[in-house]
């Protein structure tokens, strides 16, 4: 027998001290924490919205419960893609735009029936996808705003007139720098455009309970980024800041300047360099198509809740699936691409999200995610369970994550937890998952300076991972 075979055999043996054994080739770097000792409030399911994927039609098709089981937030929407006459923009012509608010109003109405806040798409309602790239019209071309004003002026008309204003979002324009999808003209013409869109809806009293959002840069903040450093110093001057920052983050699996970790100093330097104040920040768009499978959900839920950040996955949809699917949370039983089917099932994320949701109740605690950035970890502690949600971004690797402070869970110091593991498994946004994870046993371990390390062996990239054992009465 080789060294190899030994080595297994002998893992066998150990059974339940097995990790203990392997917690030796854990890093640093490889190692999430979670502190029980440090609470941070009750959750409020942060990360829990998306950008369209909500059918045109209210009563909305997809029943509520698959909306309140995942402790839905936010939505998004303007009619982006619909291409019918009498569905294509401002741009075309007023009955075009009355076309693509009637998809919006529609999104708004089922957001208001689930509990969740609405954001409009300024620019969808506009009309880029219709505006004929660069020799077509936009807004401020040769300084004349005049048509894009009483744009302005008919969306404020109808937004007031439809919608609980304490709970939309006017998003005032999105991703400038990505052309020539949703511009084509200069930063500077799209600086004016912004700052003349909010003094018209801040001068306007009806609208006051209306939050705005902005810049919705495609591209990270950074000293580097001329939209940021055009945009920022004067919304400053001009005294338009929004009332969110909103970030895309949809870059590279390894692209530090897409985390949140990153992005939260980079954006925090901006804002001091030019005298800008401190807003809540709103990733509107969050997570690459590469990343949207369990472990790159749960990384992206860890991120955001720990630096309190609001968040709503992208969508990589198009056409009538862009308006269903909760952005591929959500598949159909017989054919996923057929609009008017109804059999709703869950595809690889929605058990993830429905478990963040509905399971994790009680209080967050402290966490950090490991060194080398691709684990992060959420948790809560109820009256019930620690829970514990895992994500190994798109990767492979043995991880550990670290549970600190257990005697604020009721164990002493040489007891023992019994911690069961719970997989996520689908790997698809079309494919049918189940809609609860995968229980993968219960491991014992014995607490040592009031901790316990779990490892996790990713052997597959999108494989997301829950942990949960009991807290002790006191």
């Amino acid at each position: 027998m080789n060294t190899l075979s030994l080595l297994v055999a002998f893992l066998g043996l150990v059974g339940a001290n097995a990790d203990t054994v392997l917690e030796s080739r854990q890093t640093a770097a490889q190692t999430a924490y979670v502190d029980l000792r440090v609470t941070r409030g009750k959750p409020e399911h942060l990360a829990s919205g998306w950008i369209y994927g909500i059918p045109d039609n209210f009563p909305n098709q997809i029943p509520n419960h698959w909306y309140t089981d995942i402790g839905f937030r936010w939505g998004k929407g303007g009619g982006a893609q619909l291409g019918a006459v009498g569905q294509r923009g401002w741009v075309v012509g007023l009955d075009d735009y009355k076309g693509r608010f009637a998809s919006t109003l529609a999104n708004y109405k089922t957001c208001r029936a689930v509990g969740a806040d609405f954001h409009l798409y300024a620019h969808d309602l506009w009309g880029t996808d219709h505006a004929g790239g660069k020799g077509g019209k936009w807004p401020g071309d040769s300084n004349d705003f005049s048509d894009y004003d009483k744009f302005v002026k008919q969306l404020m008309t109808d937004v007031a007139a439809n919608m609980d204003l304490a709970h939309v979002t006017w998003d005032i324009w999105n991703e400038p720098d990505i052309q020539p999808y949703f511009w084509v003209r200069s930063a500077q013409q799209w600086v004016n455009m912004y700052i003349r869109t909010h003094k018209m809806i801040r001068a306007n009293r009806a609208l006051d309970a209306m939050k705005t959002s902005g810049p919705a840069i495609g591209f990270a903040p950074g000293p580097n980024n001329a939209y940021w450093t055009t945009w920022l110093p004067q919304a400053v001057s001009n005294n338009t800041i929004p009332d969110y920052y909103t970030l895309h983050l949809e870059g590279g699996l390894g692209d530090i300047t897409y985390d949140p970790d990153y992005t939260n100093t980079s954006l925090g330097q901006l804002l001091k360099k030019y005298g800008a104040p401190q807003r809540q920040v709103f990733v509107n768009e969050y997570a690459a198509a590469a990343e949207m499978v369990p472990s790159g959900y749960a990384w992206w839920i860890s991120r955001l809740e720990r630096h309190d950040t609001f968040g709503m996955l992208g969508n990589w949809l198009g056409g009538t699936r862009l308006h269903d699917l909760f952005g591929g949370l959500l598949t159909k039983k017989s054919n996923p691409a057929n609009y008017a089917a109804t059999d709703y099932a869950p595809a690889a994320g929605y058990p993830v999200y429905r478990y963040y949701g509905t399971n994790m109740t009680g209080l967050r605690v402290n966490t950090t995610g490991s060194a080398d950035r691709w684990l992060d970890v959420y948790g809560t502690i109820g009256s019930d369970k620690m829970r514990i949600l895992a994500g190994v971004k798109v990767h492979t690797g043995t991880y550990a994550v670290a549970v600190q402070g257990l005697s604020a869970a009721g164990y002493a110091s040489g007891s023992t937890v019994d911690v069961t593991a719970y997989s996520f498994d689908g790997t698809s946004t079309t494919a049918v998952a189940p809609v609860d994870p995968t229980n993968r046993g219960r491991t014992s371990y014995k607490v040592a300076n009031n901790a316990i390390t779990v490892v996790i062996h990713q052997t597959a990239s999108h494989t997301g991972w829950a942990y949960e054992f009991d807290v002790k009465k006191p």
